[in-house]
């Protein structure tokens, strides 16, 4: 009988001038990014034709000002799924040690904001598998893969987390990559 293969890391870990800085590529849902594909050309029609007919100027008043409310609501989703389809593609977590800040930063076509956390309030660092909660809108972002992660933290009174690509073998070796370099509280 053959052998499982080893699982390879997922993340890069790299020395650089400003800490240790760790890369975790998106997980990829191929189905998800042929799905959203589609959808978007679908999307794009959607939105042109709205467009078009009101601009032609055509339709009654009362329609107008539906057309306009689904226009902004199509508008929203569609932006929506293509941040999600970009995310799946190329997007990645950027996490940078340095020695006064635990930097975390989503990284999609190299836009994406900067989370600083003052490494003095950070403490208990730790690989935790990730939970659902139904009422929580970060939950429902996990589907995405764009919410949560296996690598928590508390910062104050509330917990982060990170890692969402990272099974949890890989996220306790990151936890002990990170403990090595920082005293976490």
């Amino acid at each position: 009988m053959p052998l499982v293969p080893v699982p390879k890391a997922r993340a890069t870990i790299n020395e650089t001038a400003s800490g240790l800085e760790i890369r975790v590529p998106a997980r990829k849902n191929w189905f998800l990014i042929l799905f959203l594909g589609f959808w978007m050309i679908g999307w794009a029609c959607g939105e042109v034709f709205a467009v078009f007919q009101l601009a032609s100027g055509k339709t009654p008043f009362g329609a107008n000002v539906f057309l306009l409310a689904w226009l902004g609501g199509w508008t929203v989703g569609g932006a929506f799924a293509a941040y999600v389809w970009a995310w799946m593609a190329v997007g990645f977590e950027q996490i940078l040690l340095r020695p006064d800040a635990l930097v975390v930063k989503r990284n999609v076509l190299g836009f994406g904001n900067d989370r600083e956390y003052d490494l003095a309030y950070v403490s208990n660092l730790r690989a935790a598998p990730t939970t659902f909660n139904p009422f929580a809108f970060s939950s429902s972002l996990q589907f995405w893969g764009i919410g949560g992660g296996t690598v928590a933290f508390d910062y104050g009174s509330k917990t982060f987390r990170f890692g969402a690509a990272l099974d949890e073998a890989e996220a306790q070796e990151l936890v002990q990559r990170l403990r090595a370099r920082h005293a976490f509280r």
